[in-house]
């Protein structure tokens, strides 16, 4: 008897320290390590690249929405509203793109400062507990740190994927953009120098001149309408490849850690309820024999 509670000693402490190790590793290590810039340097380039992206679409769309509002006359000012509320759609896209950049580090600390540490903890209560429920509880914290750790880079390499098939059209739009808003911006000269020198026109032909004038404006406008075009397929395909796939990851790793941590509490209640039943049948009988 003796011997076997040696063995088993022995074997606790062998695990305890290997819990203990474990952790410490987990803290001074591996935390800094995938909190290195070095360590999350192709995902932050991914991102960083995306950014430069969304701030050339942005610049043009500014530009272009202000070119097309300086043009005589009210005809581009609805081109030009349009371009210029496509703003708020660039900064959803930005803010997701920074927010996967910050949560790449702090996702990695957390998971590995904080999370794998404290499920060693728990392992080595249960050593000396042997409570089944901190064991699962370790198991599952153990668990759910990686798929923590692991969620954000995959949902930017998935990501990465999908706007690498995107990546021509997108670059397309940002120089389609920069083409119109240079010729907007050459015409809008020209129009306006012919509308300067107007007076000295008019003993010529009015007609003619306010025909070329209207016939320019529409040009112009339907250069306007074709950047808007492009910048709403760019953004459809931003908003897809920056927030709704990398929300999506998330939410197919959140519910696979939903199925690894669902505690199956009705397979604890019907025991209770049959050792109540038991207890219940039990004083029956001592009833009867009474």
């Amino acid at each position: 008897m003796t011997k076997k509670f040696k063995i088993k000693f022995s074997k606790r402490t062998m695990i305890l320290i290997t819990l203990l190790a474990i952790a410490l590793c987990s803290i001074f290590v591996v935390s800094k390590i995938v909190t290195a810039p070095s360590f999350n340097a192709a995902n932050i380039k991914s991102l960083d690249d995306k950014k430069v992206i969304v701030m050339k679409l942005v610049a043009s769309a500014a530009a272009t929405s202000t070119a097309l509002s300086f043009l005589p006359g009210d005809a581009a000012i609805p081109i030009a509203n349009q371009i210029a509320a496509l703003s708020s759609y660039f900064i959803v896209v930005l803010s997701a793109i920074l927010l996967e950049k910050m949560l790449i580090g702090v996702v990695g600390y957390v998971a590995f400062t904080f999370i794998i540490p404290f499920s060693c903890v728990l392992g080595a209560f249960y050593l000396y507990t042997n409570k089944v429920v901190l064991k699962n509880l370790a198991i599952k914290l153990t668990i759910f740190g990686i798929v923590l750790f692991m969620a954000i880079p995959i949902s930017i390499h998935v990501s990465d994927l999908m706007n690498s098939s995107y990546q021509t059209s997108i670059q397309k739009t940002v120089d389609t953009a920069k083409q119109n808003k240079e010729y907007i911006e050459e015409r809008k000269s020209e129009l306006y120098k012919e509308d300067k020198n107007w007076f000295e026109k008019i003993g010529d032909s009015l007609s003619n001149f306010t025909s070329k004038i209207g016939t320019g404006i529409s040009e112009i406008t339907k250069k306007g309408e074709d950047t808007l075009s492009t910048f709403l397929e760019t953004i459809a395909v931003l908003i897809i490849t920056s927030c709704v796939i990398p929300i999506v990851v998330i939410l197919i790793f959140a519910w696979i850690i939903k199925i690894l941590f669902g505690f199956d509490i009705k397979g604890v209640l019907p025991a209770k309820r049959e050792n109540n039943t038991l207890r219940i049948k039990s004083n029956q009988n001592n009833d009867i024999n009474l």
